[in-house]
């Protein structure tokens, strides 16, 4: 697929937002498991930053933007 600019320009900040609430998730995930039990605690910020990371994608409204115009793409590429 080649991209115009503007295209571009709409979609890598997209991907980008995308990239970083996804790894957002994965570490303060991964984090909680080392924290063990004490991670789920409310006085632990882990537990804190789990949430906050959780929200991260429904926050920015990324991935169901970016999936969509992905699959409008392709279905106009078609």
């Amino acid at each position: 697929l080649e991209m115009q600019d503007d295209e571009r320009a709409a979609v890598l900040p997209a991907m980008a937002k995308l990239f970083a609430s996804d790894v957002a998730v994965w570490v303060s995930q991964e984090a909680q498991l080392i924290h063990g039990g004490w991670g789920y605690s409310e006085e632990d910020p882990v537990a804190r930053y789990v949430v906050d990371a959780l929200v991260l994608p429904i926050f920015e409204g990324v991935k169901p933007i970016l999936e969509l115009k992905i699959i409008a793409r392709q279905l106009l590429a078609e």
